[in-house]
C-alpha cells in the first residue's frame, strides 16, 4: 500500500472518529421536542448512573415531572416511563457532538427529542 492511500485511510478513520466514539454522559440536557400530534415542547431532562448498568433519567416539561428507568444496548439508550398513567418507552442513539436524539411512544404515536448538553 502506498504511503498516500496509507496517510487517506488514515484521514478518513479520523473524520469517522468523533460518531464512532460519542459516548453517554450524565448531566443535564435541554430538551427540544415533538408530540404525536405534532406540537412542540421544551423542557430539561437529567441522566444519572444508576445502579447495575442502569441509568436514571428524569424530564421537566411544563408542570410535569416524569421519572425512567434505562440501559444501553447496542450503543443505544433506552428508557422506560409513565406519564398520566400511561407506560412509554423512549430510545435514543448518541450524535457526535454529545446530544441525544430519539423516538419516544405511550403507545398514541410517535414522539421525538432532540437532548443537549448543557
Amino acid at each position: 500500500m502506498s504511503l498516500r492511500r496509507v496517510f487517506l485511510l488514515a484521514l478518513g478513520l479520523l473524520a469517522i472518529a468523533p460518531a464512532a466514539f460519542a459516548q453517554l454522559r450524565e448531566g443535564r440536557y435541554a430538551i427540544e421536542g415533538q408530540n404525536p400530534d405534532g406540537t412542540p415542547y421544551e423542557g430539561s431532562f437529567e441522566l444519572r448512573e444508576g445502579p447495575n448498568g442502569a441509568w436514571l433519567a428524569r424530564w421537566l416539561v411544563g408542570n410535569a415531572q416524569i421519572i425512567g428507568l434505562g440501559l444501553i444496548q447496542s450503543g443505544m439508550l433506552a428508557i422506560s416511563f409513565v406519564v398520566d398513567n400511561r407506560p412509554g418507552v423512549a430510545i435514543y442513539g448518541v450524535e457526535p457532538d454529545g446530544s441525544l436524539r430519539g423516538t419516544w411512544t405511550t403507545g398514541g404515536g410517535l414522539g421525538t427529542e432532540t437532548l443537549k448538553p448543557q
